[in-house]
């Protein structure tokens, strides 16, 4: 049978075109192909849909590539992900892998700086939720302030750099301490000062004091 030279002409362009998203829906778009020419609704393809699922719907305007069983466009899939005009490379650096969300949110990793960071816009929250979070580093600072709901468990020596109030829970002790305690201060009880206190009851020698009175 002779080929329908018409018909291949037809299909052929259309086996793999470019285009912009027109309209999304869920998993799937139409693509705009030209100024006359707008697909029907098309499946987007994701980087895994099976056991592991990734979500990441492309957006309106975003520059894409159908491809086209047999030049059928109505059985195109659509690729996501080519830069262009209106959405240039966020980046010029070869060993920069990041992930740039529209409110200004950029998950970045260097890996020729070795430097992980995920940057939130003002307002923002992060949630990890587990039953186990360890953070294994020589050194973790926090810039802002830090509510433990849980006990606080130290190991290791802590150092208070600009003071420390505790309040007692219960009818119980609001602090114990299992072992001596130094000061170079003075150390007040109430109104009563360790330094500075005076013994009522006190002879001279080598008698002892009595009580302190409140």
């Amino acid at each position: 049978m002779t080929p329908d030279l018409s018909e291949l002409v037809r299909t052929i362009p259309n086996l793999i075109r470019t285009g912009k998203i027109a309209e999304i829906r869920a998993d799937k778009v139409r693509v705009r192909l030209s100024p006359s020419l707008l697909t029907t609704w098309l499946q987007w393809v994701a980087l895994r849909a099976g056991d592991v699922v990734d979500w990441c719907p492309p957006s309106v305007g975003e520059q894409v590539i159908v491809l086209s069983p047999n030049g059928d466009l109505t059985q195109g899939k659509v690729l996501a992900g080519l830069f262009s005009a209106d959405s240039p490379a966020p980046q010029t650096s070869l060993t920069i892998r990041s992930i740039h969300y529209p409110d200004g949110a950029v998950v970045l990793y260097d890996f020729g700086r070795h430097t992980l960071s995920a940057i939130l816009p003002a307002g923002s929250s992060a949630l990890v939720k587990a039953d186990a979070v360890t953070a294994d580093a020589k050194e973790t600072t926090c810039t802002g302030n830090v509510t433990i709901k849980g006990n606080l468990i130290v190991e290791g020596f802590s150092a208070l750099n600009k003071g420390a109030k505790v309040l007692g829970g219960g009818d119980g002790a609001a602090m114990i301490v299992d072992g001596d305690v130094q000061a170079a201060g003075d150390v007040k009880a109430g109104d009563i000062s360790l330094r500075r206190h005076k013994h009522g009851e006190v002879k001279r020698g080598d008698e002892s004091s009595g009580a302190s009175q409140p």
